[in-house]
């Protein structure tokens, strides 16, 4: 490595600085005016020559040849003087002895010379002095003329050794070789403090108040995750490859949507961590962001196995890769042969590795991918089981409840898999008391015909909590423990209701609602009416005998479930009951179908006589 020494080359400057001592200015100024004033002195005009007071009177005092004589001597020695190189190129000027030489032979007596020689003294000053400005100047030109220092290093060569001071040059050195520089990243952290807070900040407002405010310890995970991805994925030059595990989890734990805008908000963070590296890394990370926000809600729609969501962790990692490899060669950014078989190796080992964190994903943080909603749905799950023994009339109804719910949830484009694993648990606390419940009758005695009403209403709400206690007991998601709470909401039991007036009880209406809440989303919604329709269809089957009947039993429900405000907080439009409804009873044909129920002829009234019927 080539360098210019700048030690040595600053050295070398000093030197040529401090060679110059001084520089000397003749002042012609002062010649010329002790020149003036020696011409005075000659003609007697000692007060205009500047001659102190104390001279002048002696002069005066002398006869009067004599003073002429002085003045006449005393001007022309020193007017030859002043013309002489030994008094124009001297810095003290000239010295009385000299002066004393120059009258040696003048015709003046020792007092008279003595006169002379002081006089001459006061007005021959010296005429060179050192000027200080431009020796300044000098020495800053000649000191700018030396040329820098060159030096190499050579390979192997030793720049600095244990115990040395490290000097700005070495530091210069050591950072040019590619040595990290230890110095305490205020400006890093205050932006990366920042960007953390900013993100969630923006994470809180459109990922968890529309999905789940208790799962803020996810999305911390999730960035932390995307930050030490990101630094790993570094050491191979392909930073943004880090946001590819973060964003594989995440479209498989939440909804999509809110699964971009957390890919967005690591993205933006892992982005600010790497700001001082190059602006081109941090573009890298926010365009890989972009890429992976979008094509993941395309290839994470569908998860059916293990095998698929590694499959597509692959993909995602090489659409990334390809992305990175197109912003290099806009940019013209380096990048050698084996750069696709690094990004290769990154997206099967990024991709191995969500597969094996994902599941303690799942358990740490109590989120739901479509993995574990698979394997909720098994038969062979222990809740299932007991139900299929000791409860099979719930069993089945829950069976049927799934179908539905299912089926409809598909037409809303609402994640089936959750509203299936649900509709399955809904009912699991009436494994407590399943005689109380008329599916697991099969014609025995009715178990409330022997309890009062209230007992009744008492033992038929209970499941709802017992059920809680069970999905608990069994380590149940919360996803899971939604449908159990919500699935009645805070519905009113009629007909116990009913019963207990006509035996003149006199009941509050409060004893014979379920504790609720009421649903809080549209797939626990889903799981109430699926619940209670199917409910109903299983009641009134020996008097179904048309689609007429269906639909009547199908309408009259949801619309008590809406009269009742039991499906406010859900977010259905009258569209989507719609839309439910006509799946409902396409779904309820084919599980109760007889010779007599065939769909209603279809209406050749014009679209509005339809609406107007809605």
């Amino acid at each position: 490595m080539r360098y210019k020494d700048e030690k040595e080359t600053e050295q070398l400057r000093d030197f040529a600085k401090n060679s110059i001592v001084d520089v000397l200015v003749r002042k012609t100024g002062h010649i010329k005016e002790a020149q003036e004033r020696l011409s005075l002195i000659g003609e007697g005009r000692l007060e205009e020559a500047g001659v102190p007071q104390a001279f002048i009177e002696l002069i005066r005092a002398l006869p009067v040849e004599r003073r002429d004589l002085l003045l006449r001597v005393t001007s022309k020695a020193g007017l030859e003087v002043s013309e002489s190189d030994i008094y124009r190129d001297s810095m003290q000027g000239v010295s009385e002895d000299y002066l004393w030489r120059v009258l040696e032979n003048s015709g003046l007596d020792p007092g008279e010379a003595n006169i002379s020689v002081q006089v001459l003294s006061g007005i021959l000053v010296p005429a060179v002095s050192g000027e200080s400005g431009i020796t300044d100047r000098l020495r800053d030109i000649v000191a700018d003329a030396v040329d820098t220092v060159p030096k190499e290093i050579q390979a192997g060569e030793v720049i600095v050794s244990k115990g040395d001071t490290i000097t700005p040059q070495i530091a210069e050195l050591l950072r040019r070789q590619g040595y990290p520089e230890a110095a305490f990243p205020i400006k890093t952290l205050l932006i990366i403090s920042l960007s953390v807070i900013s993100v969630f900040i923006w994470a809180k407002k459109n990922v968890l108040t529309l999905w789940d405010e208790r799962k803020a310890g996810f999305l911390a995970f999730l960035f932390a995750l995307c930050l030490v991805m990101g630094v790993l994925s570094a050491f191979y030059g392909m930073t943004g490859l880090g946001i590819v595990p973060m964003a594989g989890i995440a479209y498989v734990t939440m909804p999509h949507r809110r699964a971009r805008a957390t890919v967005l908000a690591g993205t933006f963070l892992l982005a600010s961590l790497f700001f001082d590296v190059t602006p081109i890394s941090s573009g890298e990370i926010l365009l890989i962001g972009a890429v992976v926000a979008g094509i993941g809600e395309i290839l994470f729609r569908r998860i059916d196995s293990r095998s698929s969501l590694w499959l597509c962790m692959v993909q995602l990692g090489l659409v990334s890769g390809a992305a990175l490899l197109l912003s290099r060669w806009i940019f013209n950014s380096p990048f050698d042969y084996i750069f696709p078989l690094q990004v290769l190796f990154l997206s099967v080992l990024w991709g191995t590795l969500t597969m094996i964190i994902l599941p303690l994903t799942e358990g740490l943080f109590d989120v739901l991918s479509p993995l574990r909603l698979m394997e909720l749905c098994q038969p062979d799950h222990p809740l299932q089981k007991r139900l299929q023994i000791e409860a099979p009339g719930t069993y089945h109804h829950s069976q049927m409840v799934a179908i539905l719910a299912e089926a409809s949830s598909d037409a809303l484009r609402l994640n089936s898999r959750l509203v299936k694993s649900g509709a399955f648990f809904h009912d699991i606390g009436k494994l407590k008391r399943p005689q109380f419940f008329v599916e697991n009758q099969f014609g025995s005695k009715n178990a409330h015909d022997d309890i009062s009403p209230v007992m009744s209403a008492l033992v038929i709400v209970s499941h709802v909590r017992e059920g809680l206690d069970l999905a608990l007991e069994n380590k149940l998601p919360e996803g899971i423990r939604h449908f159990i709470a919500e699935h009645h909401g805070t519905t009113c039991l009629g007909y116990f209701y009913k019963k207990a007036k006509k035996m003149g009880l006199d009941p509050s209406e409060s004893q014979f609602r379920y504790p609720g809440p009421r649903p809080k989303t549209k797939e626990t919604g889903l799981v109430m009416l699926a619940d209670s329709i199917e409910a109903a269809v299983r009641a009134e089957r020996e008097n179904i005998k048309s689609f007429m009947d269906l639909k009547e039993i199908v309408d009259g429900v949801t619309e008590s479930k809406l009269r009742d405000g039991q499906l406010d907080d859900t977010g259905f439009t009258l569209l989507d009951l719609a839309k439910i409804k006509e799946v409902m009873l396409k779904t309820l044909k084919s599980m109760y179908h007889t010779r007599n129920i065939v769909p209603l002829q279809e209406n050749k009234t014009p679209e509005n006589g339809k609406d107007g019927q809605m």
